[in-house]
């Protein structure tokens, strides 16, 4: 399926906050990650039923983390049990959605993409992560298993940091800010490989580089159209007036991410301009190597033009020629030819023409 734009064929004609997949099916079965915390304790539970799964409680901090959306039955089943409005979970479903930052009557809706980079295909992959954020409540759904919210977990769990002296807020901030930083660890690692282009592009650009050159244009290109539509999340959040973000506690923390973004927006425009920058220098150095070429063709053909001219003279079938009944008029033409063609590398050389 296109990364760029996902067909929405399955959902044609249907009303808003109808539920349709839309993507690629990443996991067999769909999860749920229960995490329950305060300061003092933390308790954690999978899930694969939906009766199964804990109700809201707005006297608990709680977390969960949906994996897998493909199953419309299941996400329906979600959608009644954590009470999430049908055009938000339409949004989920659909892993093409651009990034937004929405509110409604009882929670804000974030979605936006997590990127990593596969070494191998030189290819930057993309999961799509929504965050439903009550007063109380962060439900977060992912496409598969393995993410860069791991950490987090790990200082959940060790009772390390503020994200369990803070609420569910601070927990969508640390999430957000997990994905950034990886946005910026990307851009970097796809930095260094451009800067290492630049030898190959001035000492001896090929048909590989300009292939790798265009490989790395299009990868950022991709970032830019998943990162930039973050930057507006985050303008538009910071405009909010939600109740579900404390405004002196934890608002400044995204404030904070907003410059992170801006940051990895400007660095992908950076290195953009970077590669346009070698496309045009490859280009001027097989236009300066054909040149060249073109100059040692060009100065040959002039020697040759005199040349040519005796050959063609002394090579007619005039009967009377007198210079061909001379004794010394064969080494005598070969002198002159090599007179001529010596006389115009001397003076080809003396005006720096090659």
């Amino acid at each position: 399926m296109a990364r760029f734009f996902k067909k929405r064929t399955e959902n044609r004609g249907l009303p808003p906050g109808s539920l349709v997949f839309i993507g690629t099916k990443k996991v067999d079965d769909p999860t749920v990650e229960y995490i329950s915390y305060n300061e003092e304790n933390i308790s954690v539970g999978e899930f694969i039923k939906v009766d199964n799964v804990p109700r809201t409680d707005p006297e608990k901090k709680q977390w969960y983390n949906i994996t897998g959306l493909d199953n419309v039955q299941f996400m329906d089943d979600m959608q009644t049990r954590l009470r999430i409005h049908p055009l938000a979970m339409e949004d989920v479903m659909n892993t093409g959605q651009r990034a937004k930052f929405e509110e409604f009557d009882d929670f804000v809706f974030i979605t936006l993409k997590m990127l990593r980079f596969d070494e191998k295909a030189t290819r930057v992959i993309s999961e799509q992560v929504s965050m439903v954020l009550r007063e109380t409540t962060l439900i977060t759904f992912q496409e598969e298993p393995g993410d860069t919210f791991e950490a987090i977990r790990e200082r959940m769990k060790n009772s390390k940091g503020n994200v369990r002296k803070n609420g569910p807020d601070y927990l969508a901030y640390a999430l957000l800010d997990s994905i950034v930083d990886n946005y910026i660890y990307l851009v970097e690692t796809l930095g260094e490989k451009i800067d290492d282009l630049e030898l190959q592009v001035l000492d001896d650009p090929d048909d590989d580089v300009l292939l790798l050159i265009n490989n790395y244009k299009r990868e950022l290109h991709f970032i830019l159209k998943v990162v930039k539509p973050v930057n507006e999340l985050m303008l538009k959040l910071l405009k909010s007036q939600t109740p579900y973000i404390q405004k002196n506690r934890v608002m400044p923390f995204y404030r904070d991410l907003a410059g992170l973004v801006t940051h990895a927006v400007e660095s992908v425009e950076t290195y953009r301009t970077v590669l346009n920058d070698y496309i045009q220098i490859y280009h001027s150095n097989v236009s300066y190597k054909m040149n060249e070429i073109m100059k040692v063709l060009t100065i040959f053909s002039a020697i040759f033009i005199p040349l040519s001219f005796f050959a063609g003279v002394y090579g007619t079938n005039f009967v009377h020629f007198p210079e061909l009944d001379y004794k010394y008029a064969y080494p005598i033409f070969w002198g002159a030819v090599i007179t001529i063609a010596g006389g115009m590398l001397y003076i080809f050389k003396r005006r720096g023409w090659f």
